[in-house]
Formats: C-alpha cells, structure tokens, sequence
C-alpha cells in the first residue's frame, strides 16, 4: 500500500508538471517596439521576432510571416504604406523567388525575384495595356521576351535596360494601313535594335507600298548602304535601287549614288534623289525578270519567317 501511495504520489506531481510545461508553450504574441520604431506582433525569442508574426513599421508598411531573427523568411505578404502589395517567397525581408507584385500604380508582375527586385523570367501586366513576358534584371526588362503595345505594335527579341537593344523582330502597326489584329498588315522588321528603334542591319517589309528594304539603320530610318525592292506600284517602274540611303532625306530615302533597275531591264547607275536619277554615270541592261524573281524570293524570306509566324501566334 505504501508503494502504491509513492506511484500515485509521482504521477500527480509528473500531470502537474506537465500542465505547466503546456501552459508556458501556449504563451500568447508579443507586443515589442523595435529601435527604429517598428511594432511587431508575434512570436519572439529574447525580444527579438522569431516565428509567426506582423511587423509594421513607422510609414505603414507591413509585413506578415515568418520572422527569423528580426527579418521575414520564407512564404509571406507585404503591403506597403505606397500601396504596393506582394505576396510570395522572402529571404532576410527582401522579396526572393517567385511571387505575385501589385504596383501603387495598378502593374501586375508575376514571376521571379532576388534582393526584392524582378530578377529572373517573369510577366508584366501593365496598366497601359502593354504586356511583357521575359527576362528582367534588377527590375529592368533584360534578356529575351516579348511585348505587345495597345497600339497593335509587337517585338520579340532582346532587351537590355528596359528596352529592346539587339537583335529582334517587331512589327509596326501603322494606322493608315494595318488592321489590328491582321499582322499582315504591319510593318514587318527584322534586324538589330538600339531603344526600340532599328538601329544597324535590318530587313523591313513596308506593309503599305509593299516596299523591302535591306540594309543599314541609323535611328528608326534607313541611312547608309542599302537594297530596295519596290512593291508592285513603284514610282517610274523602278524595281530594284541599290546604294545610298539618307535619313535625313524624306525620313530616310534614297539620296546619293547608286543603281536603279527598271522594269523595261533598264539598269542606270548614278546620282539620286529619291527615285530621280539627277546625273547619269552609266546605264545597261538587264533581266526584269531575275530581279523581279529576287524581289519576291527576300519577301518570302521574311514572310515566311517561322519567327514571325510565332510572334504573330503571341499578338493573337
């Protein structure tokens, strides 16, 4: 019977302690006032936020997850007192991995993170109705993506700094002569790209004249050394003018020495002004024919591109 007295004795004492241990476990958040007047409310560990919690600072601002020593980790959610929202992954309270942004501005972001910028692939949803999808560093458009424009322009390609800078596609939407949605109507470009204007070699299919200009661009507009194919009503019957372009001349036409081709086979080498031949050099003959046939052959290389036929799948 003693015994028994002992055994009851110490599982009574061994239920109270337990009681105890359970009661301290269940302690209630904590209020604590950082130093630099930031409130956090939540679990701590000598006074210092670690576990589940929310953290408002002096502007506004919260944050609500799970702190490690001070800083938000991992899955948590940011509202800022600018109105910025976020939700997504953390690391030491900046945005890092995938998440969800909302800008005060209404812009939409999905994708990755890494020191609480866009860095990596990602989505912008804008306001303006422009869409991204692509690269991004540092909060910058970077890499290869795609955009569309409300205004039916499209480009895909490379970007650096915001801005498509390399090599890409575009295709230009001209209210004169495309119809939204039928990019067989836009202007069609393919070649290197410095602030989203051609800039170096390119190729561009004018939709409206049905004009194909191969050669070198100087901000948006042909300059230099180029080829022109002239679509079906060319002025003078030209066909085919080969040389000098000017940017500063009718927005970047012909103007210096070159050679014109016409459809009767006449061939003038020369000076030009525009399509005008204003001093005769040489003149001969050639094929019509050949040339008309080389026309169409880089119409075909461009239209018939597999890239734009993807970057016309994107627009739709």
């Amino acid at each position: 019977m003693k015994h028994l007295k002992k055994i009851l004795l110490v599982l009574a004492l061994c239920a109270m302690a337990a009681m105890t241990f359970v009661g301290c476990s269940e302690k209630g958040p904590e209020t604590i006032t950082l130093d630099d007047g930031s409130v956090y409310v939540g679990e701590a560990v000598d006074g210092v936020p670690n576990g589940e919690g929310t953290l408002t600072d002096l502007m506004g601002s919260v944050w609500t997850g799970t702190f490690v020593d001070g800083k938000l980790n991992g899955y948590g959610t940011y509202l800022g007192y600018d109105l910025v929202e976020y939700e997504g992954f953390f690391k030491d309270g900046l945005f890092e991995g995938y998440g969800h942004w909302i800008g005060s501005n209404g812009d939409e972001y999905s994708g990755m993170f890494s020191g609480g910028k866009q860095n990596g692939v990602g989505r912008m949803d804008y306001t303006t109705e422009c869409d991204y999808e692509g690269g991004w560093v540092d909060g910058y458009m970077d890499g290869f993506g795609w955009m569309t424009w409300p205004v039916g322009d499209l480009y895909f390609g490379e970007w650096s700094a915001g801005n498509p800078n390399g090599f890409g596609l575009k295709l230009f939407y001209d209210a004169s002569i495309s119809t939204q949605g039928n990019y067989r109507t836009y202007n069609q470009y393919m070649g290197y790209m410095v602030n989203n204007l051609p800039e170096g070699w390119g190729i561009m299919h004018f939709a409206g004249p049905g004009d194909l200009y191969v050669g070198n661009w100087v901000s948006g507009a042909r300059d230099g050394q180029g080829i022109c194919y002239f679509g079906e009503d060319s002025e003078a019957g030209c066909i085919k003018f080969v040389g000098t372009f000017d940017k500063d001349y009718s927005g970047g036409w012909i103007n210096g020495e070159g050679t014109m081709y016409y459809e009767d086979g006449t061939v003038v080498h020369g000076i030009f002004e525009g399509t005008e031949c204003v001093e005769v050099i040489s003149t001969t003959q050639a094929d019509p024919g050949a040339v008309s046939q080389e026309a169409a052959a880089a119409l075909q290389e461009i239209q018939g591109s597999a890239l734009f036929e993807q970057l016309e799948q994107i627009g739709r």
